[in-house]
């Protein structure tokens, strides 16, 4: 599904943009200059547009802001929020081994456990209740 969204290659004008987020143009553009997000451009000398994943981050800022965070500060959390995503991005790709539902228990298996070979690291959720567990590998 995600995929899916990512290959629509889905973008807006700064307008539209602004309607959306509900950040206004003067934001949008002041949030560009600061470098805190980056419009695309489709083709050589078009307009500005901004992704689904730019408008997400616009979002973020502008709920950010209106807690009463300073832009610098929101600019911090949502480079911190986005480290952790890539972080756990790149755990998922690189160890996810298998992903089972029984019953009501999901079951994420991230492999063997480098200083335990024989065993693969498990985590089971059962509604909030969530376990991490060592099994026996199953070759």
């Amino acid at each position: 599904m995600i995929m899916k969204l990512k290959s629509l290659n889905i973008s807006m004008g700064i307008g539209e943009t602004s309607r959306i987020t509900g950040a206004t143009t003067t934001q949008i553009r002041y949030w560009e200059k600061k470098g805190l997000i980056h419009p695309i451009r489709h083709e050589e000398g078009g307009n500005k547009r901004y992704s689904l994943k730019t408008l997400t981050k616009i979002i973020i800022i502008k709920n950010f802001i209106d807690d009463g965070y300073t832009l610098a500060k929101a600019g911090e959390m949502i480079e911190a929020h986005y480290q952790d995503v890539d972080t756990f991005r790149t755990i998922v790709s690189q160890r996810l081994v298998g992903l089972s539902h029984t019953d009501n228990v999901t079951r994420v298996n991230l492999g063997e456990i480098d200083n335990d070979p024989g065993f693969d690291l498990v985590i089971e959720t059962r509604g909030q209740d969530v376990k991490v567990l060592k099994r026996a590998r199953q070759n």
